[in-house]
């Protein structure tokens, strides 16, 4: 008699909803060994164009996968391929390695994988996730172009079995997009975050999914059944029967939650006593314009800009103003909020002169790093003025710990203003500028600061981070990190009473504001804007519509009097339990 497969829990970060069971499809690395040799004098001009044409043959590959993608899934799917085919692009890549080849006598292969060793360095260090899980990217290029050089055939999914749940170290996104429901059930990885573009395809094509697990590919074997549950982030091994139950009626619940939301996305984010909350969307790259429309977005709250800055160059004004046009343009009439470049020095060592930093948290980063650099800052100003012509552009400025940065931010941007009208380029006048309000100080001083700004925008991340001195990212530590904690609540509430008494708005754009506990709470507080990521969106307006706003204002002077963040958990538990019975 065949032993039974024993049961194990693994756990991860939830990266796409939904749950999935299916049998263990284990994906090999496939990265080829580079030996270390030197090509003849002879062999070099013809290695560099081996080199040559295999980028081409790659590049044309991507292409071609990414026409299927459109075809098959829609092009806002199919747009994640073109930061590949950018890097794949890239001038300095190819004069680098070839330099590598030509000069050192590299073979291809070598040369290749030594001039992405800086860029693969470089994203593992960003403190930013969604900016830090592009290097799936750089990853997955490095290891089509060695496969090719190497003569050998890029291996795809599209064979697998029915019914599979896929389990990887990690998962490029050319290999991503081949997990077709029809076979493919779900997908875990031991490395990756929520944002990597493997989440991102996942949850495009629906398939439940939960990364980061750092074992699943070592402790799970092919053939194993395997439970996915991409809501909770955890991953059942052979489950047990009474395990198998409970999902089972878990899904059918979900199954048709999906469809009640659904049914009522074009309604108003409207309490039950007619107080209208603004819902807008967080987003990374221009092709999230349509999914936060999708989802009922009425703007963006905020647009990182962050990703342009991480090339081997600098972006121009002209780059970034067709950038900033096709989402001002895309999301019109409803406003687009973008933020300056908020980036430490470090990440930007390949472009300016920075020292290396203990703490670069605290460190040259953001507006910091604007101020002392006012041509990069111009160029950014400049673009985001002339993309505002095209809609309803607002300004947002991160880091932003001072008054003085402040008025000397106002001073280039007037700077801007007149170098656009002497020149006689279009412009958009008078535009807004606001600050995030993510460092203590602006908080404490928010009444002299919305003198000075026409909005707010509170990055609750960061001001958790600030307030109670703990880095989420340092596990030791992480426990200790809680928005829910009195200190950040009563930080919040001094900010939108400032923004209330100098007729100023103040948003939410941090994680905060997609959490559905937490919205009667920032309701209460008296935030009228929440920014959150699209998909989030009708969830959050589900509580919207359910709560009424004196009871959100008493729930959030409740709030405001406990001494603990468990406490103040515990208090909106309470509070979500009674409005599901309504």
């Amino acid at each position: 008699m065949k032993k039974p497969r024993e049961y194990r829990k693994l756990v991860g970060i939830a990266a796409a909803p939904g749950v999935a069971i299916g049998r263990a499809f284990i994906r090999k690395e496939e990265v080829p060994e580079i030996p270390k040799r030197k090509l003849d004098t002879d062999q070099v001009e013809l290695e560099a164009e081996r080199f040559l044409n295999t980028l081409h043959q790659v590049g044309d590959e991507i292409r071609r996968t990414q026409r299927l993608v459109e075809m098959e899934h829609g092009a806002e799917l199919a747009l994640i391929f073109e930061a590949q085919l950018f890097m794949l692009d890239d001038p300095e890549i190819k004069k680098q390695t070839l330099v590598l080849i030509r000069e050192r006598q590299y073979p291809a292969d070598r040369a290749f994988s030594v001039t992405l060793k800086q860029a693969k360095k470089m994203f593992a260090q960003i403190e930013n996730e969604y900016l830090r899980m592009r290097l799936s990217d750089v990853m997955d290029i490095e290891q089509q172009v060695l496969i090719r050089l190497a003569g050998g055939e890029l291996r795809a999914l599209n064979a697998l079995r029915a019914n599979t749940v896929v389990v990887a170290h990690d998962l490029p996104p050319s290999e991503a997009v081949q997990l077709g429901q029809r076979r493919v059930k779900g997908l875990i990885t031991d490395g990756g975050g929520a944002n990597s573009h493997a989440s991102i395809i996942a949850r495009s094509l629906g398939l439940p999914t939960v990364v980061g697990t750092e074992s699943a590919s070592r402790q799970i074997a092919s053939g194993d059944m395997v439970l996915v549950d991409g809501e909770e982030g955890v991953v059942h091994v052979n489950p047990t029967a009474p395990i198998l139950r409970a999902y089972r009626s878990q899904v059918q619940r979900q199954v048709q939650r999906q469809l009640d939301l659904s049914s009522r996305r074009s309604l108003p984010a409207r309490t039950r006593d007619e107080h209208e909350i603004a819902l807008l969307a967080n987003i990374d790259v221009p092709e999230e314009v349509q999914s936060a429309l999708a989802h009922g977005a009425r703007g963006v709250g905020m647009y990182r800009t962050e990703l342009l800055y991480l090339g081997y160059r600098l972006p121009t004004e002209e780059e970034q103003v067709a950038i900033y046009s096709r989402i001002v343009e895309g999301m019109a009439p409803h406003p687009v909020v973008i933020r300056t470049f908020d980036l430490g020095g470090d990440k930007l060592s390949h472009v300016l002169e920075s020292a290396p930093e203990a703490n670069p948290f605290l460190g040259w980063r953001g507006i910091r790093i604007c101020l002392d650099t006012p041509v990069l800052f111009k160029t950014q100003l400049r673009a985001v003025l002339r993309a505002g012509v095209k809609g309803q552009a607002q300004l947002l400025l991160p880091m932003i710990s001072s008054l003085d940065e402040v008025r000397r931010a106002r001073e280039v941007l007037q700077e801007v203003e007149e170098e656009l009208r002497q020149e006689g380029v279009p412009f958009v006048e008078g535009c807004k500028l606001g600050v995030m309000v993510e460092v203590p100080s602006v908080a404490l001083q928010a009444d002299a600061f919305a003198e000075e700004v026409d909005f707010f925008s509170l990055g609750t991340n960061d001001l958790t981070q600030y307030t109670l001195a703990v880095d989420r990212g340092t596990p030791k530590v992480a426990g200790l990190y809680d928005s829910f904690h009195p200190a950040v609540l009563r930080l919040i509430a001094m900010t939108v009473d400032s923004g209330r008494r100098h007729g100023i708005p103040v948003s939410i754009c941090g994680e905060l504001a997609g959490d559905p506990l937490a919205v009667p709470l920032l309701v209460g507080l008296g935030l009228e804007k929440l920014s959150l990521s699209p998909g989030l969106i009708p969830e959050v307006k589900e509580v919207v519509r359910a709560i009424r706003q004196n009871e959100a204002r008493e729930l959030a002077a409740a709030c405001l009097g406990m001494k603990t963040g468990s406490e103040v958990r515990q208090c909106l538990e309470e509070a979500a339990a009674r409005i599901q019975k309504e």
